[in-house]
């Protein structure tokens, strides 16, 4: 018999509150979802299938959970020690190579951090249909969403971000970002209380990636402004038609 994982893995509070806050204000999950997360390896997705894994024991929601791996490191990443907690967890996982980043070199994509995430929701989403799923969980959390703020801003001239519940209509599946309340900083050092075996794919581009340039910025931006991020959210849930700039005349 298989020892309580909440013993093993007993989730801070804090985070169990905000990634509840996030579900309930997005009406995220709901009776009868069959959930596919979108594990990477890295501590977002793992602490993201811990509170998924404990909800599911909690709620009076009745839900399912699976995961899938896109594992694009050509074979190198070590992947034993994520499907051993996977197993704790009790969700079934799925691992899928995919030669991504051999497909972008060949290319020579100019945006790989957009093509990847493309192809990864893409794929996500195939497996989810294949599994039975409605709905692709993932670990994006406060950092990720102010920084695609900041990217859309300075490469695309919009205020945008990711949405925390999404329909995509092509595939008729949702998706859901439960962590979007949470600082990355507070994910990593709960993983590390943890113990989680976070297995990292190192991205050959990502030391020269518009994220790593948003995420800097970022960093040097919260040294005048330490409530940014938090700012950013409260804008993107706020964010009202008479802020913007219509054309002609706008009247109070």
């Amino acid at each position: 018999m298989k020892e309580d994982f909440e013993e093993n893995y007993p989730l801070s509070k804090k985070i169990s509150r905000f990634a509840g806050e996030a579900i309930r204000d997005y009406s995220m999950i709901r009776e009868g979802d069959g959930i596919l997360i979108g594990l990477s390896g890295g501590k977002d997705s793992l602490l993201l299938s811990l509170s998924l894994a404990l909800l599911r024991k909690r709620s009076p929601v009745k839900f399912t959970l699976r995961a899938c791996l896109i594992d694009q490191s050509d074979g190198s990443m070590q992947t034993e020690r994520v499907a051993a907690y996977m197993d704790e967890l009790e969700i079934p996982l799925k691992i899928v190579p995919h030669p991504i980043c051999q497909i972008m070199e060949e290319r020579k994509e100019r945006s790989p951090c957009s093509l990847c995430a493309n192809m990864r929701r893409g794929m996500l989403a195939g497996q989810a249909a294949a599994l039975g799923c409605d709905t692709i969980a993932l670990g994006h959390h406060k950092d990720d969403a102010a920084e695609t703020v900041l990217m859309n801003l300075f490469y695309g001239g919009r205020f945008k971000c990711f949405h925390p519940h999404l329909y995509m209509s092509r595939s008729g599946i949702r998706v859901i970002r439960p962590f979007v309340y949470l600082e990355e900083r507070r994910i990593e050092l709960e993983a590390r209380r943890l113990s989680l075996p976070v297995t990292n794919f190192c991205c050959p581009y990502g030391e020269k990636s518009k994220r790593k340039i948003a995420k800097e910025t970022m960093a040097s931006l919260l040294k005048e402004a330490p409530e940014l991020k938090s700012n950013i959210v409260h804008a993107l849930k706020n964010l009202h038609e008479n802020e913007s700039w219509p054309k002609g005349m706008l009247k109070e």
